[in-house]
């Protein structure tokens, strides 16, 4: 019997957790997947890699999402010690108002029913034995869990690409798609930019932030737009002396960086409406380092002066720029398109490390059985037509 062959474009933490379930789990697939960079480069690279039980960057509806990447990650990490990069950390997600406490006690019953350890802690002196230099004023309390932490998204979609080749898995690097066969309204096949022509039956669109362009080569205006994740690496002018868990407040979060700090505005605050937070901008003349906003210093000076007024006294010690590609309701848009064989892993902007696992493998499951898991079900494509669509990420905070 002859194999499907699909091809996935985009080596980032989608593309590879694609091609690994594909390879893993499905024998009759023939996986090709195409990186006209190295594995792990693009926005990938950028992201936090925050990697969190106690996390408010998804509703509780998908909490299953979570946990499913969550373990997927401590699982590779048992079988193959370093291979995801996780750092231990604990998180400390602060609640400052009533809608954000409730989400906290929410993810602390849920962390907890699910056996890993959490709790909501009320009184700010056990606040405070986690990161004394916080300013409580007006503080409703905080979740805690010492299981959290954060990985290395870039060793992931390395590991992940090893792994598939390992399973047979094609894992071309340095090879750019450039056109897109379409004949009679299904793809036949791409053309590339150093290895000629590949016949495909199903070609998968996990490009990330380069899908507003890419999608075009096949007819599609996709409605993905980019927003700014701005990075500042913090140098405290003297060692903190106490170890640094992920924070989360509803406006940034940060992280220990080595012995610094990374900080970063939280995606879910990004004003769609303004051209210095949102846009469609091209991802190839985005620099390696360099390139934040003023806007941001300024945003970051007022909520630091607020919260964490210690980390004021430090140097900057590296700054970065990365496109989050996500459509207006910051939810991924996953499983088919108007033309026939092109499957879309797209739109998961700023929460790519919390869902690339359940992406790769429903998407998986989409393209060799035509069965469409729930998180596939719940974010078509088609979801766009409604103009009452439903914001899963109403943001409040």
């Amino acid at each position: 019997m002859s194999k499907k062959r699909v091809g996935i474009v985009g080596g980032g933490i989608i593309g590879t957790s694609t091609a690994y379930f594909l390879s893993q789990h499905y024998k009759d697939a023939e996986v090709l997947l195409f990186e006209k960079n190295t594995l792990g480069s693009g926005t990938t690279a950028k992201s936090a890699g925050t990697h969190c039980l106690i996390d408010d960057s998804l509703p509780h509806e998908f909490w299953s999402v979570r946990l499913f990447g969550f373990e997927f990650y401590m699982d590779m990490e048992k079988r193959e010690p370093g291979s995801a990069g996780f750092e231990k950390t604990g998180t400390l997600l602060i609640a400052p108002y009533p809608e954000y406490e409730m989400y906290g006690l929410q993810a602390v019953d849920l962390a907890t029913a699910a056996g890993y350890t959490a709790e909501y802690w009320k009184d700010p002196e056990k606040i405070r034995q986690i990161l004394p230099d916080l300013t409580l004023d007006g503080v409703l309390g905080a979740a805690y869990s010492p299981d959290d932490g954060f990985v290395d998204p870039t060793m992931i979609s390395n590991t992940l690409g090893r792994w598939a080749r390992e399973n047979g898995a094609d894992i071309m690097i340095g090879t750019e798609v450039t056109d897109i066969i379409v004949e009679n309204n299904k793809v036949t096949g791409v053309e590339t930019s150093n290895k000629g022509h590949f016949d495909l039956d199903v070609l998968v669109d996990a490009t990330g932030p380069w899908t507003p362009f890419f999608g075009k080569l096949a007819g599609l205006d996709l409605p993905i737009i980019h927003t700014k994740a701005e990075v500042f690496i913090l140098e405290p002018k003297e060692a903190l002396g106490y170890p640094f868990p992920v924070l989360k407040y509803p406006r940034f979060y940060a992280r220990k960086d080595k012995e610094n700090v990374f900080i970063c505005k939280a995606h879910l605050t990004m004003d769609l409406d303004n051209p210095e937070h949102a846009g469609v901008w091209n991802p190839d003349d985005l620099p390696m380092t360099g390139g934040t906003d003023p806007y941001f210093w300024d945003f970051l000076t007022e909520e630091l002066l607020k919260h964490y007024p210690r980390l004021l006294d430090t140097s900057l010690a590296n700054d970065w720029v990365g496109y989050r590609a996500e459509p207006k309701d910051f939810m991924p848009i996953l499983g088919e398109s108007p033309v026939d064989g092109y499957v879309l892993a797209i739109g998961a902007g700023g929460n790519g490390v919390i869902e690339g696992p359940t992406i790769g493998r429903d998407i998986a499951r989409y393209v060799m059985t035509g069965e469409k898991a729930w998180f596939v079900e719940k974010l078509p494509l088609s979801r766009f037509e409604n103009e009452n669509l439903e914001q899963h990420h109403k943001v409040t905070w």
